[in-house]
């Protein structure tokens, strides 16, 4: 399980986009958004994918753990 910060998602269309997003590459994964501490917490994929879809849906995501 790794977790992420994104600092720029806000709202629950952001948390809807970055589950929808991360459901494509692997329908499986467990994700889960936390709008107030603005972290996603994702199981079952590669820390390099996780960062690379959520950059080309537009956030910035940094590898907190």
């Amino acid at each position: 399980m790794s977790i992420f910060k994104v600092n720029d998602m806000s709202c629950g269309h952001c948390e809807k986009a970055i589950k929808a997003e991360l459901a494509k590459e692997n329908p499986a994964a467990k994700v889960e958004v936390n709008l107030k501490d603005k972290t996603v917490t994702v199981d079952s994929v590669s820390d390099e994918r996780v960062i690379y879809l959520l950059e080309e849906i537009g956030y910035t995501p940094e590898k907190m753990k």
